[in-house]
């Protein structure tokens, strides 16, 4: 397909690590088993692989005319292209969200058009996808009334299908709302929440085929979670749920899903497991501060978070399938205290790893399948905002104030496989 009018792509050579940006690495524990493999200054709000490790990463600017910016690298940091749609609007301006892969190694990137500067107002929701060379495919500007609908994340399923999550107008106002689109930018449908789960805050695909969707109101003291099929159907809602810290929500290969949210005092973390149709299996509480689960293929859950509420820091615990706590590890950063956490993987040994930052600096906690303390790693500058697993080997990906491979001996890091 050629290269739309205002689709505007640039292919750039540079050099993969320069000594400067070398020493923007700064150790943070003991971390023999962790090594910088390259870093460069191309911030971004999230990154995706494709097959082969090339690495793609999405940010914007606030700023009138700008437009959402795609940077595609080779797994060994080489810049490869740059690729955003010049948007010719001197009010608007794209903010970007999310980008993920497909099995073509095309990048679907989504965001929200924003209008105005200092008040901007939430103007649209956009999602687009460029094939491996940087060419648009096709573009979709959606909910285009100027009411405050926006876009929080996408993803794309085994047959390349296209999930966008974020908020739309339904049939009972403004709500938290799915929209599906096939591989050619045709839209499939659309899921409102009339439940009243809350404003989007995350959303997953399941091992067992569904969207699993966590919501929080906007007084940030309710949670909400829905389950619905890759149809559009809706499965199961659980709302209302009272949490003053964030939740999250994960699914196991047989349809079980695992909530985590705080308690009642706000005081400490409610991990629960419904079944396939949404019913509450088991209830368990914990005194950290959990507000991020994923199910190995060990089908275990891991929650990670804060050691107790009001305390800095990483901590981990793992449950089972009978709700039985294997082990807790609340001090796996040592002394770093690390804010900000944006995203906890598990790899296919079953190891976890949390994306975070210190004060000025972006870093990644591992904890072992054991439950012992991995690593902790930092890099200049900002915050972590996504992590990545290597497709080709044990490398991790991460991006925030820069992009950086991290490099690690033993375990894999390759992508949760379930296991029936």
């Amino acid at each position: 397909m050629s290269i739309p009018m205002h689709c505007r792509y640039e292919r750039v050579g540079l050099s993969v690590v320069t000594s400067i940006m070398t020493m923007l690495l700064l150790p943070a524990q003991a971390a023999a088993d962790v090594g910088l493999a390259w870093v460069q200054p191309t911030r971004g709000v999230s990154v995706a692989l494709d097959a082969a490790d090339n690495v793609y990463t999405v940010d914007y600017e606030q700023a009138l005319g700008a437009e959402m910016r795609l940077t595609k690298r080779a797994a060994n940091g080489t810049m490869l292209w740059v690729a955003s749609f010049d948007q010719t609007s001197s009010t608007a301006w794209e903010r970007a969200s999310w980008v993920a892969t497909d099995s073509a190694g095309n990048a679907i990137v989504c965001g929200t058009l924003m209008s105005g500067y200092s008040n901007p107002v939430e103007a649209a929701s956009i999602v687009m996808k460029f094939d491996p060379n940087g060419a648009m495919a096709w573009r979709r500007v959606y909910e285009t009334s100027f009411d405050g609908s926006s876009v929080r994340k996408c993803l794309v399923d085994a047959s390349d299908n296209v999930y966008v999550l974020g908020l739309g107008n339904g049939p009972n106002g403004r709500v938290t709302k799915v929209k599906k689109f096939a591989p050619d930018g045709t839209a499939l449908w659309s899921f409102f929440d009339n439940a009243g789960i809350g404003a989007p805050q995350n959303f997953k695909l399941t091992p067992d085929g569904a969207l699993l969707i966590t919501g929080r109101s906007i007084t940030g003291s309710y949670l909400g979670f829905a389950k619905v099929d890759l149809a559009g159907n809706l499965i199961w809602t659980y709302p209302a749920v009272f949490s003053m810290t964030a939740g999250d929500s994960a699914g196991d290969v047989f349809g079980n899903t695992y909530l985590v949210h705080g308690n009642a005092t706000a005081n400490g973390t409610v991990v629960k497991k419904l079944d396939p149709s949404g019913a509450l299996l088991w209830e368990r509480g914990h005194g950290m501060a959990g507000f991020r689960v994923e199910v190995g293929n060990d089908r275990q859950a891991v929650v990670s978070g804060f050691p107790n509420t009001g305390t800095a820091g990483a901590a981990f615990i793992k449950i089972d399938t009978a709700g039985n706590l294997r082990w807790s590890n609340l001090d796996a950063d040592g002394p770093l205290g690390l804010l900000a956490h944006a995203q906890m993987l598990i790899d296919r040994d079953n190891h976890a790893y949390l994306a975070a930052g210190t004060m000025s600096e972006m870093a990644v906690c591992r904890v072992n399948s054991n439950g012992s303390s991995g690593w902790t790693q930092t890099v200049a500058f900002g915050y972590a905002q996504a992590i990545a697993l290597g497709n080709t080997d044990n490398s991790i990906y991460l991006v925030g104030g820069t992009t950086a491979r991290l490099s690690q001996g033993g375990a894999s890091t390759l992508p949760t496989q379930p296991t029936p």
